[in-house]
């Protein structure tokens, strides 16, 4: 949801454009679900980030009407090629496994005939915890009245709580910091 006290990003103005295209028709004919996809599933959106192995996009699914985030790993795996490809796969699967409302879940992982691989998942709003912390060191007001103590005491449960969850899977998150712990308006 956007928030209307404030002007559009103009990543937000493309996602609502993106958004004007009504979603593909799906039906079933004889058991077999069957769209109507006019092109390409997703329409590919704003760039939400970038890093040494990949980037992410904000995408239109089409098939769904819903916007996604697509991870997108660099041709060749990124930077370390074979093995690049091979950890992020094992990555993708390993956070599609982990079902928790504070892991951000993944919808879909592909690898297309020229060996571009992506991963699908809920695309996620907010601002991070870096930029969040950094705004009260710098005494923003406007900041302090959105982010008391009280939710940000409940956020760190909240991670602490998915952290907890997944050690109990085995899995160990290995670059947990402010800046990939993102907070929206509703958790």
């Amino acid at each position: 949801m956007i928030d209307a006290r404030r002007a559009l990003s103009s990543a937000e103005a493309e996602t609502l454009a993106a958004h004007a295209t009504p979603p593909a028709v799906v039906r079933v004919e004889g058991g077999d679900i069957v769209d109507d996809v006019d092109g390409p599933r997703y329409a590919q959106g704003a760039l939400l980030g970038a890093g040494g192995m990949g980037e992410v996009r904000s995408v239109l699914d089409r098939r769904i009407g819903r916007e996604v985030a697509v991870k997108v790993l660099h041709r060749g795996g990124g930077t370390q090629g074979a093995e690049g490809q091979r950890r992020f796969l094992r990555e993708a699967r390993v956070q599609g496994q982990l079902e928790h409302p504070s892991i951000v879940p993944v919808y879909d992982l592909e690898i297309d005939a020229s060996g571009d691989t992506r991963l699908f998942m809920k695309r996620v709003r907010g601002v991070t915890l870096e930029q969040v912390l950094s705004a009260l060191a710098a005494g923003d007001a406007e900041t302090a009245r959105r982010f008391p103590r009280r939710r940000l005491l409940t956020a760190f449960v909240s991670v602490c709580r998915a952290v907890d969850y997944a050690h109990t899977r085995g899995v160990i998150h290995r670059d947990l910091k402010p800046s990939n712990i993102m907070l929206g308006e509703f958790g």
